[in-house]
């Protein structure tokens, strides 16, 4: 289990074989729990939150990473051993992503899912918004996903995925609500609130991401489908494809249609050349909070450790990626919502 911690002033303590989680003293509920240390695969803990000395060591010995955020998601880095957990499943690791047939496998799989997934949400959101999505364009998707399947080069996969993106954000256009409105994914400065939401959830999500990588104890710059290029995290960017459309682009439809959303929440920062457009302080701590009110919540809302029902889906999901890797059976799905 993961042991995720969002109370700041709670303090993780150890007594004999159990991990202690106790509530600040001027908490009058006064609440603690214990958990075996040995279920404990990984800890993580936003904002202000204090682990003994005893609690370092033992994470260090029971090769048990501690994970260090902000309050509001930003990732700080990490405690672990020195030795590297799993040095097979690190040779395997590189071998399927140096066997081409082996990482095309893997490049297809996490692109279908992103099609797959795209082309679900889009018939999710005309059935809820009430708005009609032409079949033409849901047949244009299902057309490159079969395509997919009969890919034998990555050059070639890459223009398929680039297709169905162009389609796919053609139709997200139709469900921003005014007015806000949307004409094209552009980044690197983001030109309009959506595209400035979508880059922060982005982000955002390939910290959650690069955090569950760790846990299993991937190398994050060893992918399949992205090419090497500024040192980024390329094995993050590939699983990224999977849940962009479940995660962030869901959000950042819902936002538009509540009251919580205005035009006034961004400004262009007329310092910069490039003119980004960009929340304000205050709403980007609003809007990070929206992220992770998203990816979990508590059956307890005053509890230090909360169910994080998006997360353990994507945590499941990755165990069985790495399963494949390290058995190589090469069985590995991805990640499909119904």
């Amino acid at each position: 289990m993961f042991l995720y911690l969002t109370q700041n002033g709670y303090t993780v303590s150890k007594s004999w074989w159990r991990f202690v989680v106790s509530s600040p003293r001027w908490d009058s509920d006064n609440t603690e729990q214990q958990i075996p240390i040995s279920l404990v695969e990984g800890i993580i803990i936003f904002g202000q939150i204090q682990i003994t000395t005893s609690v370092i060591k033992s994470c260090l010995k029971w090769k048990i990473p501690v994970f260090f955020l902000s309050k509001y998601g930003n990732y700080f880095g990490k405690l672990d051993s020195l030795e590297y957990r799993n040095v097979e499943f690190l040779y395997h690791h590189i071998h399927a992503s140096l066997d081409d047939d082996i990482s095309l496998q893997y490049a297809k799989t996490f692109i279908k899912a992103k099609v797959r997934n795209s082309r679900v949400m889009l018939m999710k959101w005309s059935r809820y918004y009430k708005t009609d999505v032409w079949d033409s364009h849901l047949n244009d998707l299902q057309y490159y996903l079969n395509k997919i399947d009969q890919c034998e080069s990555k050059e070639v996969l890459r223009w398929y995925e680039w297709t169905c993106a162009k389609i796919y954000f053609e139709k997200f256009s139709l469900f921003v609500s005014h007015p806000f409105v949307f004409t094209t994914r552009n980044r690197r400065p983001p030109r309009d609130p959506i595209n400035s939401l979508l880059s922060l959830w982005y982000t955002l999500l390939a910290q959650t991401i690069t955090m569950i990588l760790d846990i299993y104890g991937f190398n994050t710059q060893i992918g399949f489908f992205h090419q090497p290029k500024d040192l980024r995290s390329l094995l993050v960017l590939d699983i990224m494809e999977m849940y962009r459309s479940w995660i962030v682009d869901d959000l950042v439809i819902r936002m538009t249609h509540t009251q919580k959303m205005d035009i006034c929440h961004f400004f262009i920062d007329k310092d910069n050349e490039k003119r980004p457009v960009l929340l304000t302080d205050d709403w980007l701590k609003l809007f990070i909070e929206e992220y992770y009110k998203t990816m979990f919540r508590s059956k307890e809302s005053f509890s230090p450790w909360v169910e994080f029902i998006k997360l353990k889906m994507i945590e499941k999901n990755l165990e069985l990626f790495k399963s494949s890797l390290v058995n190589q059976t090469r069985n590995y799905e991805g990640f499909t919502i119904k």
